[in-house]
């Protein structure tokens, strides 16, 4: 096959294919590049998931004509003067790159105006195919960018792109990241006419992750404050309780650019080992501040990550900052004791704990099997001994000595009980008489607002408040009293992770939503309970039709067979 120099149009739509990806790498560029115009407020606009328009719109210090007309070209850029910058960007952009990429596979416009004297509006329009045009035009200081029909000419690449919702989930995702690194910015975002962020300049850091995740969270992170030599490490880390079914909440902005790195991710996964269970991860907004030119930006067409001159340092200062934060917060999970009842005096130091209330009886009728195999007194061949560490419970069997984690034993019968009243159409709702508000990030927010409807068939029922805020008002009746004992932010926040992990089918997907519902709710390890409580589990698990694995896969009861301990004891 002969070789043959490619037409410039096909150069530009393939070199486009590195910075372009998605509408979410469209205002990533766009956003970078009125950041590095020295903003103070930008507004971001997407209409379906951003694919038929991103546009972006910025208070900065806007173009003359003469850049404005350079600005589409490629490898044109403000933003570098010679070879020896490239050490020290302090610039998000430089490459030059991204409005000529943008053009080769979109509708570009831009109107511009510039803050020095006597600036006149103008507006450029440029498209895959001709020649950019300039004419005048009407505005104040500033410049704003209108991405239009993005990938309409290459259907290929198109076709990769994910539904409405998901491409709005990535240009979330994109601008909050951006926003946790520059707070004194004002920042908005709307998908059509729906407001997914709104959060004005604030002086803190602290303040910003408030506005984005909400104030609930931000009143429970740790605090991070190192300096060794030229690397400070500053920002917050979350306690464990505050985990994550992923990892979109571990943040690194260095330098005031928002990275991606496996190395840091390792070093925070390792800081909280032991402290969460696998498939949980921490929130983390991390900030690294250390000079230009030990850091190499110039590693990435998106400039998602970057190379350090020395990671090793890096990461065992990040280390020491975690673990320095989460020692001094004594990071453990806070378990609420219930309140004294008015007038009563309990000794000093007397530990004042009411029942857990597990009456599973009352947990929804079982199946003809189950009730069946209840009035054979089935449940009698399993005695309970004891628990150990407030986690295990020691039951006699048949067959020899089963250990039973109560968490997971717990969480199984409350996902049987859910799913036979779900498929009955029975799903009996607790009413709040005052609602419970629950906050989240923009993006989570509208994730749980789509699926509004699915949650309400499974009796979880949700009013946007606007915001991100929502006011849960009915909630499972099988699990609300026991939920409340431990709050409901986190059973939703988890909730909103498995509607984020793009089941389709919606038996799978409720499927897996009673089992975060259940989950959330069921006891934790730690956690005592009396003999008749831990009997009463052990009775209702085994009358179900599988008592020994959970709906996540994981393993209910451990045996250790007679035989076994005869063995061990020399008996045999």
């Amino acid at each position: 096959m002969a070789i043959r120099v490619l037409s410039a149009q096909l150069a530009a739509k393939i070199a486009a294919g590195e910075v372009v990806e998605r509408p979410g790498s469209v205002a990533k560029e766009l956003v970078e590049n009125a950041l590095d115009a020295r903003s103070e407020s930008i507004e971001v606009r997407i209409e379906n998931g951003g694919t038929q328009l991103v546009s972006v719109r910025d208070d900065g210090e806007g173009m003359s004509e003469e850049d404005l007309r350079l600005c589409t070209l490629r490898h044109a850029t403000s933003k570098l003067g010679h070879e020896g910058e490239l050490d020290r960007i302090a610039t998000l952009g430089f490459r030059g790159e991204a409005l000529a990429s943008i053009a080769a596979v979109a509708q570009l416009r831009i109107l511009t105006c510039s803050r020095e004297k006597d600036g006149a509006a103008l507006q450029l329009d440029v498209g895959p195919g001709h020649e950019a045009t300039v004419v005048p035009a009407s505005r104040g200081p500033g410049t704003t960018v209108e991405v239009r029909d993005l990938f309409s000419r290459t259907p290929a690449r198109a076709k990769f792109l994910g539904s409405p919702r998901t491409e709005s989930f990535h240009v979330a995702r994109a601008v909050h990241r951006l926003a946790l690194a520059f707070p004194r910015v004002g920042w908005a975002l709307h998908h059509g006419a729906r407001q997914m962020l709104r959060a004005p300049g604030v002086p803190t850091p602290a303040e910003r992750i408030a506005q984005i995740y909400g104030h609930d969270v931000v009143q429970k992170l740790i605090p991070i404050d190192l300096l060794r030599g030229e690397v400070s490490v500053k920002g917050y880390a979350g306690p464990p309780e505050l985990h994550r079914g992923h990892r979109r909440d571990i943040v690194f902005i260095v330098n005031g650019r928002p990275i991606q790195d496996r190395g840091l991710s390792f070093v925070v996964g390792n800081a909280y080992r032991g402290m969460l269970r696998r498939g949980s991860y921490p929130m983390t907004v991390l900030y690294l501040d250390l000079p230009p030119d030990a850091v190499d930006v110039n590693v990435h067409p998106r400039k998602d990550e970057v190379r350090f001159r020395e990671a090793r340092r890096i990461q065992e200062t990040v280390s020491a900052a975690l673990q320095q934060a989460l020692a001094s917060q004594v990071a453990v999970p806070h378990i609420a004791l219930a309140q004294e009842p008015r007038g009563s005096t309990p000794h000093a130091g007397a530990a004042v704990r009411e029942p857990l209330g597990l009456d599973l009886r009352s947990y929804g009728k079982a199946s003809r099997q189950q009730d069946a195999r209840e009035a054979l007194g089935a449940t009698r061949m399993h005695r309970v001994l004891g628990q150990l560490r407030n986690t295990y419970l020691l039951v006699e069997g048949p067959e020899g000595l089963e250990i039973v984690d109560q968490h997971v034993a717990h969480e199984q019968v409350l996902h049987a009980a859910l799913a036979s009243q779900f498929a009955a159409g029975e799903m009996p709702r607790q009413r709040f008489l005052l609602p419970v508000r629950v906050e989240l990030p923009f993006d989570s927010a509208e994730q749980l607002s789509a699926a509004a409807e699915e949650l309400s068939r499974l009796g979880v029922v949700l009013e946007d408040f606007g915001g991100g805020t929502f006011l849960l008002r009915e909630y499972p009746a099988p699990l609300a009293e026991h939920q409340a004992r431990r709050g409901f932010q986190v059973a939703i926040e988890e909730l909103v992770d498995t509607l984020g992990q793009g089941l389709d089918a919606k038996a799978a997907l409720h499927h897996r939503l009673l089992s975060s519902l259940a989950c959330s709710a069921a006891i934790v390890a730690g956690t005592p309970m009396t003999v008749v409580e831990q009997q009463a589990l052990v009775d209702r698990l085994m009358c179900l039709d599988d008592p020994y694995r959970c709906p996540h896969g994981r393993p209910i009861v451990v045996k250790l067979h007679e035989e076994e301990l005869k063995r061990r004891f020399g008996r045999r």
